[in-house]
């Protein structure tokens, strides 16, 4: 019994650390890194690219010639039968984690799949080619918002982050508690890296949550991973 809760915590506190690409399937066959990916998508030609995340996240961006099935949806699994099975299924989420239960399910249901190791984060860090519908994305960063920004203040935190991210959502209270703390002596900016594809592309960013820190325009930390309250109160403590 030890030995089981002792393997379900060390599960728990891998899934905390981040939502990133460093993730296998759960029937242990490890995803194909985005390179792979594509050379795999250009050697089978005839596949059904599918793309496991929100109808909202795929409407902001794609990877070009991907159906839209989220993975949480209750209809899942009846979508999924209307694929042909003769087909390789080539599947991929956000950073790796749905990717991985849908590839569970879509094998369990009898399809070949192969999964995008680290989801599209991964792909855009690699600087491979996304698709979008031409929504505007006000809330999000442009490069040139985000370099000026960056270095408009003594001292700015950036947390990038995502509304689907559970480990994001966790951190949320632990900066803005810092942020109300320090106030004019901080200034944080949270990136949504749905909506700022430029910034996520530009950083190659392929986990997060992800910290960054700039003390006078020059970046001094970058980590990805949760964060405790305690761990930004000592980064912080460090420079201000």
């Amino acid at each position: 019994m030890n030995k089981f809760k002792n393997s379900l915590t060390l599960l728990l506190l891998v899934a905390l650390a981040s939502c990133g690409s460093a993730n296998k399937s759960t029937d242990g066959l490890s995803p194909l890194e985005p390179t792979s990916f594509k050379q795999k998508m250009e050697e089978i030609i005839d596949f059904t690219l599918v793309d496991v995340r929100t109808p909202e996240e795929f409407a902001m961006n794609h990877i070009d010639g991907a159906v839209n099935m989220d993975v949480n949806a209750v209809n899942f699994a009846e979508s999924a039968k209307t694929m042909d099975k003769s087909k390789p299924v080539m599947v991929y989420c956000k950073s790796g984690g749905r990717s991985a239960t849908a590839t569970a399910m879509l094998r369990e249901m009898g399809y070949t799949v192969y999964e995008l190791a680290g989801g599209i984060l991964n792909w855009q860090s690699v600087g491979l080619p996304i698709a979008s519908n031409g929504l505007k994305n006000d809330d999000g960063y442009s490069l040139a918002r985000y370099m000026e920004e960056t270095a408009a203040s003594p001292l700015v935190l950036v947390d990038f982050q995502a509304t689907w991210c559970g480990p994001c959502r966790m951190m949320a209270p632990h900066i803005e508690a810092l942020k109300e703390k320090y106030k004019d002596q901080l200034t944080v900016l949270k990136v949504d890296t749905d909506k700022s594809t430029e910034v996520s592309q530009h950083f190659r960013i392929s986990g997060i949550p992800l910290v960054k820190l700039y003390k006078d325009g020059k970046e001094v930390y970058d980590k990805t991973g949760y964060h405790s309250q305690e761990e930004l109160q000592a980064l912080l403590d460090k420079y201000l």
